[in-house]
């Protein structure tokens, strides 16, 4: 089974009502991730191809402001870690900082900067 591990950004997470259907729609498509809310609002999400359209999808419909689906690539064969461990669905983190960690702990963290913009210079 391939993995894939995408990004999504929108302005903000502040709702809670949307928030709840946003982690019901993750349980649902089997999706397992992060989400930092306020602003911006993260997503960091790992599934299976099929299983991160139907999240997208659904996501979208909640008509979050300046909704992103920024990148989708396979998790490296290697990496034995799903970025939020075994948990499925979404999980709330406290701050970016904690994302970023998350994401070195599989080996993703590059992506995730040059991806968001947070890139060093040379």
């Amino acid at each position: 089974m391939q993995l894939f591990l995408s990004l999504a950004r929108m302005h903000h997470i502040r709702s809670e009502t949307k928030f709840r259907r946003l982690k019901a729609f993750a349980e649902s498509a089997k999706i397992s991730g992060l989400a930092k809310k306020g602003r911006p609002g993260v997503l960091v999400f790992d599934g299976e191809k099929e299983a991160i359209r139907t999240f997208l999808s659904n996501a979208r419909s909640l008509r979050y402001l300046d909704f992103h689906h920024i990148d989708t690539v396979p998790l490296p064969q290697q990496t034995i870690r799903r970025v939020a461990g075994t948990r499925m669905g979404l999980h709330e983190v406290k701050d970016m900082a904690e994302l970023v960690q998350s994401l070195e702990d599989i080996s993703m963290k590059e992506w995730f900067r040059l991806n968001m913009g947070m890139a060093k210079g040379p």
